[in-house]
């Protein structure tokens, strides 16, 4: 599951629920805060000085990795490491625009037919050169049924890619597809057959990125280094990145403090306030990218009535769990996309909630209003999201509902997802490059990632529309019906979007949030 997991300040300027910033002035500060690099990756502005090369960057991520095959994106923790490793053909920069990476530039020639120039100097970590062969490779294998890929899912609409020539490809496309540049730059990273064929990838992961694999230390650390042939001049500045994954926040910050690390993912979030008014650590911007969550198991009782998961909605206090949890690192919210995000609607059909009144009589009506005894599957590695149960399980004992709490590790949280083993589970997703990724894979009948057992024509039908449209314009209007139906009827319960910050040491520089939500080193250097 890409749980894009968790975790952004010009420096005393947090963007978060109070900033009072306007949708328009937060655009204008994002575009001006980074220049655009030839390749990509943005300049930041507070990383003064000229870049310095050489050092080894030592990260504290949230959780470890479990796959590092990208056709299978699990985790988020294990796509922290390999986007680093591999190169995808577009990104997203800071001010949300779309980028080159291995694609140089690109054109849609009609609906259905995309062109994409390559660059012509990149290299494998195995010392293949990379060609349009490469990408051809990549699609076939992603959209191939027989592997089995649950990226495949992002990329449906394409037929198949074809080689043009050495250094350019075109995508056909079975219809038009909106969200098509969105997908590349959050899926998928470029393969190369000859290194899948020799090596595992799920344990030995080789692309054209600024860093090589070097070692994966299983619940302990992964070794990357600096890729000396990488296709961008100059970069990467490091030498070496060090991923590491403790267990608890108060851990990182520690660790960050006493010089164990020097770039961490996330504080305690009842510190935040206080950090920010040091100099070290000091804080990357702030940005407002990453949902949670509550998936209700639809596949079975209770929660395949929707009155029950109905019932949940309004006994939800949003507005609590954000205080209580996330001391204002986050912003209540029931909507994936909120401000100031431009795919923002502001729907929210339980405004005026908690409504235990309301929330009761739905139980009632469903024949539940005896009790239920509810399980909450949580990823023990996240705390904030254990912390959630227990005050989510407060809220629903007004109601007459029992909330166990279960705390598991990552590669049984999934497995647990998987086989519908739960009834609600605290989860996240990255999906404010385009919000069709969180709609498609998480309620689309026909995805893997459909981990709440969510069966709907009329769900697909409005994903397949949003999806299949190829105008912006249009798909802007069709949004916010999507968002309001899916409130009502589907079995996601969006609570808060939490505010991106890394945390790093005085002198780590150019490592900012992303809508993706990648952590991209590639332009970070240490003074």
């Amino acid at each position: 599951m890409s749980d894009h997991d968790p975790h952004n300040v010009p420096f005393a300027d947090p963007i978060d629920g109070r900033s009072g910033l306007t949708r328009r002035a937060w655009l204008a500060r994002a575009a001006g805060a980074g220049v655009g690099l030839a390749g990509h990756g943005p300049l930041t502005a507070f990383a003064q000085g000229a870049p310095r090369r050489g050092g080894t960057l030592r990260v504290a991520t949230v959780d470890k990795p479990v796959n590092m095959d990208p056709g299978y994106a699990q985790l988020y923790s294990s796509l922290q490491i390999y986007q680093n490793v591999y190169n995808k053909l577009a990104y997203v920069d800071e001010a949300g625009q779309f980028i080159p990476g291995l694609a140089r530039s690109w054109k849609q020639e009609n609906e259905k037919t995309w062109l994409f120039d390559l660059v012509d100097n990149a290299v494998f970590h195995n010392g293949e050169p990379f060609t349009a062969q490469d990408v051809v490779f990549t699609f076939t294998r992603l959209l191939d049924a027989k592997n089995k890929l649950p990226m495949r899912i992002f990329f449906s609409p394409v037929e198949g890619v074809e080689a043009v020539g050495s250094h350019q490809v075109r995508f056909h496309l079975a219809r038009p597809f909106g969200p098509l540049l969105a997908m590349l730059t959050q899926a998928t990273e470029i393969v190369n057959e000859k290194a899948l064929k020799e090596k595992d990838p799920k344990l030995f992961p080789i692309g054209t990125g600024p860093y090589r694999f070097v070692e994966w230390v299983k619940d302990d650390h992964v070794t990357l280094e600096r890729w000396d042939k990488y296709f961008r001049p100059g970069r990467p500045y490091l030498d070496r990145i060090i991923f590491s994954a403790p267990a608890d926040d108060t851990v990182r910050l520690t660790g960050l403090q006493t010089g164990r690390f020097n770039w961490i993912q996330t504080v305690p979030p009842q510190r935040i306030l206080e950090l920010e008014r040091g100099r070290d650590p000091k804080a990357s911007p702030g940005r407002p990218y990453l949902p949670f969550f509550l998936m209700l198991n639809a596949s079975k009782p209770p929660f395949n009535d929707r009155r029950l998961r109905q019932a949940i909605a309004w006994t939800l206090d949003r507005a609590e769990i954000v205080k209580l949890v996330y001391f204002g690192s986050h912003v209540p919210t029931a909507e994936p996309t909120p401000e100031p995000s431009p795919w923002a609607t502001g729907v929210n059909v339980h405004k005026g909630g908690p409504d235990l009144a309301r929330a009761r009589q739905l139980l009632s009506d469903a024949g539940a209003g005896g009790g239920l005894t509810l399980t909450y599957l949580v990823k023990s590695q996240v705390p904030v999201l254990v912390k959630t149960g227990e005050i989510l399980r407060e809220q629903l004992k007004k109601v007459g509902i029992t909330l166990e709490v279960q705390p598991l590790e990552s590669g049984q949280y999934f497995e647990a997802l998987v086989g519908k083993k739960f009834d609600i589970a605290g989860a996240w997703w990255s999906v404010t490059v385009d919000p069709d990724m969180f709609y498609s894979p998480l309620q689309h009948s026909a995805s893997p990632w459909n981990f709440s057992g969510f069966k709907s024509e009329e769900a697909d039908k409005r994903i397949d529309a949003f999806r299949f449209t190829p105008s912006p314009v249009t798909r802007k209007k069709m949004y916010p019906d999507l968002v309001r139906w899916f409130q009502e009827e589907g079995s996601l319960i969006v609570f808060s979007n939490e505010i991106q910050r890394y945390w790093m040491k005085p002198n780590v520089h150019g490592s900012v949030p992303l809508s993706s939500l990648e952590l991209r080193f590639e332009d970070s250097w240490i003074a």
